[in-house]
Order: structure tokens, then C-alpha cells, then sequence
């Protein structure tokens, strides 16, 4: 029943914060409860302090081991580490101003000119922070293989994929041709592509 209860939660959780990016309800918010400026740096307050609550019990909750042989430890810590070096360089492609909503802040909203990146990571997969953040959550399961972890690292994936998506709306609405042109030769999540010849 409480991994019931929490799986609920966290797709709860999940689902509200992808409602939260989407242009439309964030246009919603601005013109009723508060300034554009404010915006970002509400939406990534908000995501952190409503996952406490979900940590704390992803932590209380009686967990099953799904695993019982200890091959797969290394295999985790690798997958932890090669995740969390790729969002380190990923993150060197942001502006971390404006990425954690202090540059909006500071400059009432505006925005540096966006452009569209296809270098360094980008030139490999589309999206380089969720492909890291996917090899972070596997990793963690594989060093603790529970029914619990299984569940965060499931739904945690499934998050990154419709959230790529939601996202991509966007880039297109935003670049055009130019960005479906990316799509094309890129692949999105995963840096390697099946059953297709690169040309």
C-alpha cells in the first residue's frame, strides 16, 4: 500500500512539474500571481523543496532487494560516476544565471539571445543533462537493487522521455527548420542510434 501510496507521489510530482514549464501555464502565472522575473527561480525553489518530502520517504519506506549476487556493484558505481561527470560538462553549455533564475531576477526576466547549440555534447545527443541524469538512476539502482529504487528509476526515465518531448515542442516552435534539421541527425537521449545508417 505505501509503495502504492509513493509511486503515486512521485508521478504526482513529476507530472506537476511539467505542467509548471509548459508556456502556457507559466504565461498563466505571470499575469496572475507574479512577475516573469520571479518565474524561474519559483519553479526550481518549488521542484526542490517538494522532493524533500518524497526523499524522506523514498528513505522510511521498507524496501525488497530485487538482487542478491554483488556483480552488479561495480557496474552501479561506474554508471554513477560516467553520469555525473557527462552532467558536469553538460552543464559547462549553460548559463547558470539564467539556468537557476537569478539572471531573470537581477534583469527583470530578459533573457540572453538563445541560440541553438549543436557542439560538444550536443553534436552526440540532443540532450545531453537528461542523458546523464538517466546513467545517474540506473546507477543507483544498480547499487541498490530495491523494488523502491526500481520505481524512482522508472518513473524517472519515463519523466526524461516525455519531458524531451514536451521540450522539443518548443525548440521546433522556437528554431524552425533549423532544429528539425538537428533532430534528424541527432539522436535525443541516447548518444547511439539502432538500425540506421548514418549518412
Amino acid at each position: 500500500m505505501y509503495l502504492m501510496l509513493f509511486t503515486i507521489a512521485l508521478t504526482a510530482y513529476f507530472a506537476l512539474h511539467s505542467i509548471l514549464a509548459a508556456r502556457r501555464i507559466k504565461g498563466v502565472i505571470v499575469k496572475y500571481l507574479m512577475p516573469v522575473r520571479y518565474y524561474r527561480l519559483f519553479y526550481n525553489l518549488f521542484s526542490i523543496f517538494s522532493m524533500l518530502p518524497l526523499a524522506w520517504w523514498f528513505l522510511a519506506l521498507d524496501k525488497t532487494a530485487l538482487l542478491k549476487s554483488t556483480w552488479y556493484l561495480l557496474p552501479g558505481i561506474l554508471l554513477i560516476l560516467a553520469g555525473g561527470l557527462w552532467i558536469l560538462r553538460a552543464m559547462r553549455g549553460y548559463n547558470l544565471g539564467e539556468f537557476s533564475g537569478l539572471y531573470q531576477l537581477r534583469y527583470g526576466g530578459q533573457l540572453h539571445n538563445v541560440e541553438l547549440i549543436t557542439t560538444g555534447l550536443n553534436a552526440s545527443v540532443r540532450h545531453p543533462l537528461y542523458f546523464g541524469t538517466l546513467q545517474v538512476f540506473w546507477g543507483a539502482f544498480l547499487l541498490y537493487p530495491t523494488d523502491v529504487s526500481l520505481i524512482v528509476a522508472a518513473l524517472s526515465s519515463a519523466y526524461l522521455v516525455i519531458g524531451s518531448k514536451l521540450e522539443e515542442r518548443k525548440l521546433a516552435q522556437q528554431f524552425g527548420g533549423a532544429y528539425r534539421s538537428y533532430q534528424r541527425k541527432v539522436p535525443m537521449l541516447v548518444p547511439f542510434r539502432w538500425g540506421r545508417k548514418k549518412n
